[in-house]
C-alpha cells in the first residue's frame, strides 16, 4: 500500500512539472511580437541608416527643388534594395514611433553605424591626402634637381665659352698709367 501511494505521489509530482513547464513556455510564447507586416527591426536599421545617408548627401544640395528630384530616387532606390515599398516603409515606420524603446534601440545603434562609417571616411580621405602631398613632395624635388641640373649645365656652357675665347687685352690699365 506504502509503495502505491509513493508511486500516486510521483504521478502528481510528475504532473506538476510538466503543469508548470507547460505554463512558462505558454507565457514566453505569448509575448507579443512585431507583425509580420512591419518591417523587422534588423532590416529597418538598415533601411533608416541608408535613408540618414542619402538625407545627408541631398542636404548639400542648396536648391531645394533640385534637392527634391534627387531625393525621391534614391528613396526608391533604398525601397527597392529591400524590397519594401513606400506604403510599408510609412507603415513600419508608424509601428516604431508607437513602440519607442525599439525605436531609441535601433538609432542608438545607427548612431554607431553612422559613427564609424565617418571614422572610415575620414581614415580613408587623410590616407588620400597623405598620398597628395608625397606625391607633391615628390613633383617638387624633380622640379628642384632638374632646376639645379640646368644651372649647372648653365654654368660649365659659360666655362667651356670663356675658354674657347682670347682675352682681350687689358687697354684700361695701359692708357690709366700714362
Amino acid at each position: 500500500m506504502f509503495t502505491m501511494c509513493l508511486k500516486h505521489f510521483d504521478e502528481i509530482e510528475m504532473i506538476r512539472f510538466f503543469l508548470v513547464v507547460f505554463c512558462i513556455t505558454l507565457l514566453m510564447a505569448c509575448k507579443p511580437g512585431i507583425p509580420k507586416d512591419i518591417v523587422q527591426p534588423d532590416e529597418m536599421e538598415k533601411i533608416l541608416f541608408d535613408i540618414h545617408v542619402v538625407d545627408g548627401y541631398v542636404s548639400l544640395i542648396s536648391v531645394p527643388d533640385s534637392a527634391k528630384k534627387v531625393t525621391a530616387p534614391l528613396y526608391k532606390g533604398i525601397f527597392k534594395k529591400y524590397g519594401i515599398d513606400s506604403a510599408t516603409h510609412a507603415r513600419s515606420m508608424a509601428y516604431y514611433y508607437q513602440h519607442p524603446d525599439l525605436l531609441s534601440k535601433m538609432y542608438d545603434k545607427i548612431s554607431s553605424k553612422v559613427g564609424k562609417a565617418r571614422d572610415v571616411e575620414i581614415k580613408k580621405r587623410e590616407k588620400e591626402e597623405k598620398v597628395r602631398a608625397q606625391k607633391a613632395a615628390k613633383l617638387l624635388k624633380a622640379a628642384e634637381a632638374k632646376k639645379i641640373d640646368s644651372i649647372k649645365k648653365s654654368i660649365k656652357k659659360k666655362q667651356i665659352d670663356t675658354a674657347k675665347k682670347k682675352p682681350k687685352p687689358l687697354t684700361s690699365l695701359s692708357k690709366s698709367t700714362k
